[in-house]
């Protein structure tokens, strides 16, 4: 067997174990780790169990576990798909993010900053209450 198809088999079967040096990033690697490694293997549970339950209590008993284990299976494979897409998201929000930093850091735009005012002009206002405004239009 080739050295390359070993590695992808490897890699298939086991997610690589990249975890970051951050605590907090640590923690929601792991969970994300171990999910994707209970979905890979949960069907060796499964069958255990529908072997067992088959042997002890019969055809319709082995049905049943097969039943609640695949159900269980299914819960765990949205669990990490759902994971999977939150990660995802914020992955893009903080490449979003990373980028508005480094074009504003890089290149500063005169056309967005504020234009000159003179102090003495500004007039202050008041600040309103909503439901009070409401109840006077609601009289009128």
């Amino acid at each position: 067997m080739n050295n390359r198809k070993r590695r992808s088999r490897r890699k298939w079967l086991f997610p690589d174990w990249d975890m970051p040096s951050d605590p907090v990033k640590a923690v929601f690697w792991f969970f994300h780790w171990s999910l994707q490694l209970l979905v890979r293997f949960f069907w060796i549970l499964i069958l255990a169990a529908v072997i067992y339950e088959s042997f002890v209590n019969g055809f319709v008993g082995g049905f049943v576990t097969l039943l609640v284990g695949l159900s269980v299976w299914f819960g765990i494979a949205v669990v990490l798909f759902l994971f999977n897409i939150g990660t995802n998201i914020s992955r893009t929000v903080a490449d979003v993010s990373r980028m508005q930093q480094s074009f504003s850091t890089r290149r500063p735009s005169a056309r967005f900053s504020e234009p000159d005012i003179d102090n003495s002009k500004i007039v202050e206002g008041t600040v309103t209450d909503l439901e009070e405004e409401r109840r006077k239009r609601r009289r009128e």
